[in-house]
């Protein structure tokens, strides 16, 4: 990655929290927040042809279509998030001929299972840093795997970027094990609502650690709003879980480049190092948002699809050289430590197979009497014991003119709520039961 492309992955990761804060949704209006986020965002950032020195319309650009992209990932459309995301593409993430170079070096690797190959250096680690994309769902079920596993190597805390709260304790959701609207900013989307009950279940502590990017003096730079960012990040796990346990192993979720270290000492330091300095802790630092499958290939990278190609597998993998080492191509040198390449999901039901393979859900059909006539419909499962308060354990955006997805579920039993984007439709509550097998 050359260092304009990092600088700019770096702002697409300021420019998340900073929308976040801006722009909290409407609590669990989830289509009134897609259509709201439909008519702010341009139709095409590509081709309005923003000067490069205007860094105020480009952030504006970028903030605009990144809400977009989350707002689609908020109701079950994955694969519209990555493709509205990707439209930054020309504008925000320029390809690197890097890229390609880097590619020799890795002719005699093998593919190893990334679960696998994190475990097996969380052991010897206290901390362990992944990141995501914040459009991509599937980041978190592949974080939701992986958690079960480094719980069961002793791991405690769960610390993600997106909790609302400061201390241990305000981080707990309202309801006992369960997330709800309050938990976060991304914790509304199901899949991570699903990481996180799934963590709750398993007997995690949930640590908040986000900044509070609005006590920034006015006029701060945005150079020195990052810095400033990122230190308090790292300042807060300390404060909040290795000041109060010097043997905690922890898991930390963050967005995009916070994964970073920095051992050269050049460049923008962000969280991870900074934590790294600040615990003295060999972390393991782990990347998986460079590396997955587009609905536009042009958009994957130099390197994905020859990776793919060449180790066919269902399941996310890392590349191990013939020495043991575990080759990065995407990311500067020693910047992270693995590089998870995500395989192609097939799509069955309408819904992408990760959410079976590695979220562990299953389909069921729509009831037929929650299809809508007309118009677009968000179509909402919840528990049958969830409050009012609850995020849904799954969200379905279906349109008459299409087939209808499949709702993919956990075994429980559900009820299920609409939401609908023509206004003379009155909302529909409908209460449905059944166990999922």
């Amino acid at each position: 990655m050359t260092a304009q492309a990092r600088i700019l992955c770096l702002l697409l990761a300021s420019l998340c929290v900073a929308h976040a804060h801006a722009q909290t949704p409407r609590q669990g209006d989830y289509m009134a927040n897609l259509v709201a986020a439909e008519r702010a965002a341009p139709e095409n950032p590509s081709q309005i042809g923003i000067p490069p020195p205007d860094d105020a319309a480009r952030s504006r650009l970028s903030s605009l279509q990144q809400t977009l992209a989350v707002r689609r990932a908020d109701v079950g459309d994955t694969e519209g998030a990555i493709a509205t995301f990707d439209l930054l593409a020309s504008v925000e993430r320029p390809r690197s001929a890097e890229d390609v170079a880097r590619m020799p070096a890795v002719a005699d690797a093998v593919a190893e299972d990334a679960i696998e190959a994190i475990v097996a250096q969380a052991r010897t680690k206290r901390v362990v840093l992944l990141n995501e994309a914040h459009h991509v769902p599937m980041h978190r079920a592949f974080a939701q795997k992986l958690a079960v596993r480094l719980r069961a190597l002793g791991y405690g805390y769960l610390a993600c970027e997106t909790f609302n709260g400061g201390p241990v304790d305000e981080a707990q959701p309202a309801a006992p094990g369960r997330t709800v609207r309050a938990t976060g900013y991304y914790t509304k989307e199901p899949v991570f609502a699903g990481f996180v009950n799934s963590a709750l279940a398993d007997g995690w502590k949930l640590v908040a650690y986000e900044a509070d990017v609005t006590a920034f003096a006015p006029g701060t730079g945005a150079a020195e709003r990052l810095r400033l960012r990122e230190e308090e990040q790292a300042r807060h796990l300390v404060e909040r879980i290795f000041a109060k346990d010097k043997a905690a192993k922890v898991f930390v979720y963050v967005g995009y480049g916070h994964v970073h270290k920095n051992p050269a000492g050049n460049g923008g330091v962000m969280m991870a190092e900074y934590l790294r300095r600040m615990t003295g802790l060999a972390t393991l630092n782990v990347d998986q948002v460079q590396q997955f499958a587009h609905p536009d290939p042009g958009k994957e990278g130099p390197t994905y699809a020859g990776l793919v190609r060449k180790f066919p597998t269902d399941a996310p993998f890392v590349l191990r050289a013939a020495d043991g080492s575990h080759p990065v191509l995407r990311n500067s040198p020693g910047s992270v430590d693995l590089e998870v390449i995500h395989p192609r999901y097939a799509m069955h039901d309408g819904r992408p197979d990760w959410l079976r393979t590695l979220a562990g859900r299953h389909p069921r059909a729509i009831p037929a009497d929650l299809l809508p006539r007309q118009g677009r419909r968000v179509i909402k499962a919840y528990r049958k014991d969830d409050g009012p308060d609850a995020v849904p354990t799954d969200i379905v955006l279906v349109e008459p003119s299409k087939p209808a997805p499949a709702l993919m579920l956990p075994a429980g039993e559900f009820r299920f709520a609409v939401e609908d984007d023509v206004p003379s439709i009155a909302r529909v509550e409908a209460q449905a039961g059944g166990v999922t097998r």
